[in-house]
């Protein structure tokens, strides 16, 4: 009984058989699989038709099989096609009892699979959808829907899944690679799972990658892209610091806030006032709906009862609520007073990890490669009471040895 290798026309082509020599317990490796005389029928003193050599074959992602060949015989075949891969034909078994093991001659042919018919093949075995995402609002979850169709009257058996997100979306619960174990022929299997956008705006998920390993080959199948809308507020804010050109003493503070979000949104501003500090016009605080594409500012004007080194201008504090309940708080940048009179542009110093993803930075140069110079001192970026502690220690030495 002879097992043609029919695979060849429509997923490659076997290349030229070659011959193996095997004796008992002896094994050869072949394009990665490892093929071992295990066993022959019991030695006569003459070879008769039924004689058989099992042989067991170990592949590189150890997968085995145990085959069964004999040269005449009705009832066991003389070649197998072995993980759709590997065409083993017997041409000799010898067990005679008059030599001093058994041995059996092989040919073996490989299977190579070209990409054309590798995705011909995938394309009519495995065919996978993705539903179109429904919009939400910020602070809801997306479901994504992944079907999978087993187009075969086979087992689908090792089938892994691969998302990748754009930036600013996140799964929401997290999720470790999924794996399919269970596709049944011509059966249709459905995953579901979840997404979370860190901002509102428009997002495309991309075609979702599918793994399929059949017969120790992989193949990949892909899905549908698909885009979704986010709604809601986003609120961004900066707070600016100007001197007076005519009186130092004299400070113009202005807190711009921005929704770039698509719904409005209700907010209330609270700025802090420098330390030494009074208020000689305008407000501090206030209150207000602003609507998507829309800026509002808050400005005031200070005197500084006495300005020191290392002052510090504090955050403006942005809380926002829209139409449904969904709510937040943003920040503005802290830096130093010092820095207004400079040159070089604003140094900002510090941010909220709380914040970051409701924050947008506005400085003209990064903080961690900045030191601010006054009366010939350096002080480094403050990020911790262990820094202040350090550039206080700084200070000091540099005093002693002056």
């Amino acid at each position: 009984m002879t097992n043609t290798p029919t695979a060849a026309e429509d997923n490659g082509n076997w290349e030229e058989q070659i011959n193996y020599t095997l004796h008992w317990g002896e094994s050869v490796d072949v394009n990665g699989s490892l093929i071992k005389a295990h066993d022959f029928s019991r030695a006569r003193p003459f070879d008769i038709e039924t004689d058989y050599v099992m042989l067991t074959i170990l592949s590189e992602s150890s997968e085995e099989w145990n085959v069964m060949l004999s040269t005449n015989s009705s009832d066991i075949p003389v070649s197998k096609i072995v993980g759709g891969r590997l065409n083993i034909t017997a041409l000799e078994v010898v067990t005679g009892n008059d030599i001093p093991t058994p041995y059996t001659k092989i040919g073996v042919s490989i299977f190579n699979f070209t990409t054309q018919n590798s995705e011909s093949w995938i394309n009519t075995t495995l065919q996978v959808s993705k539903t179109k995402l429904k919009n939400v609002n910020i602070d809801e979850r997306a479901f994504i829907t992944i079907q999978l169709h087993n187009l075969r009257g086979s087992s689908l058996d090792d089938i892994s899944i691969n998302e990748t997100l754009p930036e600013n979306l996140i799964f929401d619960p997290e999720i470790e690679e999924i794996n399919i174990s269970d596709l049944n022929p011509y059966s249709k299997k459905v995953i579901q799972y979840s997404v979370k956008a860190l901002y509102p705006g428009n997002y495309t998920i991309p075609p979702t990658e599918i793994r399929l390993v059949n017969n120790g080959i992989t193949y990949f199948q892909y899905s549908n892209s698909t885009n979704f809308i986010v709604h809601g507020p986003y609120i961004n804010a900066t707070k600016t610091v100007k001197g007076n050109d005519t009186d130092p003493e004299i400070l113009d503070i202005a807190v711009n806030v921005k929704n770039e979000g698509d719904r409005a949104a209700h907010i209330r501003i609270q700025d802090e006032m420098l330390v030494e500090s009074k208020l000689i016009d305008g407000k501090t605080s206030a209150d207000l709906v602003l609507l998507p594409n829309n800026t509002t500012n808050l400005s005031y004007i200070v005197h500084m009862n006495k300005i020191q080194g290392n002052m510090i201008v504090p955050s403006a504090i942005i809380e926002y609520t829209d139409a449904k309940g969904y709510s937040g708080t943003v920040r503005t940048n802290r830096y130093y007073l010092n820095s207004i009179y400079e040159d070089g542009g604003t140094i900002v110093f510090d941010e909220y990890e709380e914040d970051k993803e409701q924050q947008i930075t506005n400085f003209t140069r990064p903080a961690k490669q900045v030191e601010v110079e006054e009366d010939g001192l350096k002080y480094k970026t403050i990020r911790s009471v262990k820094d202040i502690v350090d550039n206080t220690m700084r200070i000091i030495n540099q005093a002693l040895s002056w």
